[in-house]
């Protein structure tokens, strides 16, 4: 009795963040709140509409179980409301990560109402077709985006397989994947669409390849265990509220970063923590959920990152102050926690200003292999060579004609200036 008080405490506890963030969207849907990221109109608390979504997706299991199955008017009432909201915000954010979640978390939810082992083989053949039908059209709504996150996984499990036994820490986990990105495509092996999509980003979108860069493969297969013995205790003890939700916790946490965020993080722990607690033992359910409470509290408290923005901001200040050498020594500082090539631009302005061009070349051909789908590096090449103090005219003609003959990414005025100036190079006539 106890441990089901437990987990009807924090079932309310989801409920409250869950509505919560559905208010909080579907008043910025209205415009009547502001969002929090001027590029989306619906966020939450959040900055991105995706872990909005994400945490929403979290919620659905439970509302989804309780606007079925549930013989308290009140619970049922809340039930349909949060899924009603669920339904109206998470496919304003296009989240593909929360679509999933919602469909594989509801499956599980419904179980034991659905009479999925009465299908017959027919019916779940069609239901499979379908589902690859759905999966193909969500990938082929944002392609890019989709190949820009496999990029990144496969990117991230080689650098996850050479990081220390214990992990570089979570705060550099950016600058360890822009040291794999770099390492990827300077080999070779980097086909022409990966190196239209390849980015800089600030995590890896899979938060179980993120925490094996961060502390290490044991601690990632731990968190994997842990995450698996929640859904099939939740599913043995036919908790299915519990069980979606976890499946949807596992879900979000392969395709999305919800560890970044403080309120994802305990709200993974109460799902996590209520699934373990249906466990018929008396040490191992409650053992579990200590587990996830002290571990969650430790992360909460340990996985501060600095301000790389502000910090770049500062250095940059510097550079333009022509105070080179200060801001070579705070941008080589931020070189591990941030996978950003424009730090490594600045970094070669820098030494080049500073008569240093053999360094400027080793930091723009490193910008140049992070992101070969940006101009700007080979720009600054270009301007490179041309110096007097290091004259190379052939290479100043290659990059040249690479900004002139390489499809950009993303269209601006300042590329059209790189161009005009490539042009002049090769006396070619516009």
């Amino acid at each position: 009795m106890k441990k089901c008080n437990i987990r009807i405490l924090l079932i309310v506890m989801l409920y409250c963040i869950g509505l919560r963030e559905a208010v909080t969207g579907v008043l910025q849907l209205m415009g009547l709140a502001e969002s929090l990221n001027a590029s989306y109109s619906v966020t939450g608390s959040f900055y991105n509409p995706g872990p909005y979504a994400c945490c929403l997706a979290l919620v659905f299991p439970f509302a989804l179980r309780d606007a079925n199955s549930s013989d308290n008017k009140l619970q049922k009432l809340t039930g349909w409301t949060m899924a009603l909201f669920c339904a109206i915000l998470i496919p304003v954010t296009m989240s593909r990560t929360a679509i999933a979640a919602c469909g594989i978390g509801g499956i599980i939810a419904m179980s034991d109402r659905s009479n999925l082992r009465r299908l017959s083989k027919g019916r779940l053949l069609a239901l499979g077709i379908m589902c690859v039908i759905i999966a193909g059209g969500i990938y082929i709504v944002k392609k890019n985006s989709a190949d820009g996150r496999l990029l990144m996984w496969k990117v991230a499990v080689q650098a996850a397989m050479e990081v220390p036994l214990t992990g570089v820490g979570w705060s550099d986990v950016a600058g360890t994947y822009g040291e794999a990105q770099e390492q990827y495509f300077a080999s070779g092996k980097g086909s022409e669409q990966e190196i239209m999509v390849a980015d800089a980003p600030e995590y890896v979108f899979n938060e179980y390849l993120q925490i094996a860069i961060a502390y290490g493969p044991l601690a990632a297969a731990g968190v994997i265990v842990m995450i698996a013995g929640a859904l099939m205790t939740a599913i043995n003890n036919k908790v299915y509220d519990f069980a979606g939700s976890s499946a949807g916790a596992a879900v979000v946490m392969f395709a999305s970063y919800p560890l970044q965020f403080p309120l994802f993080v305990i709200a993974i722990a109460l799902v996590l923590s209520g699934a373990w607690l249906s466990s018929a033992s008396r040490i191992i359910g409650p053992a579990s959920a200590g587990i996830i409470v002290v571990f969650t509290c430790l992360f909460l408290s340990n996985n501060a990152t600095g301000d790389v923005r502000s910090d770049f901001a500062v250095a940059h200040n510097l550079h333009r102050a022509h105070n080179y050498r200060k801001s070579n020594n705070l941008l080589l500082g931020m070189l591990p926690h941030s996978a950003d090539p424009m730090i490594l631009n600045i970094i070669a302005k820098n030494y080049r200003a500073l008569g240093q061009p053999d360094s400027a070349e080793h930091y723009l051909q490193k910008s140049v292999n992070r992101c070969p789908n940006r101009l700007y590096p080979h720009y600054l090449l270009m301007q490179l060579y041309g110096d007097s103090t290091f004259f190379y005219p052939v290479r100043q003609r290659q990059e040249a004609r690479h900004i002139l003959n390489t499809r950009e990414k993303i269209h601006s005025r300042a590329i059209e200036e790189m161009r005009e100036e490539a042009s002049e190079i090769l006396g070619v006539e516009e």
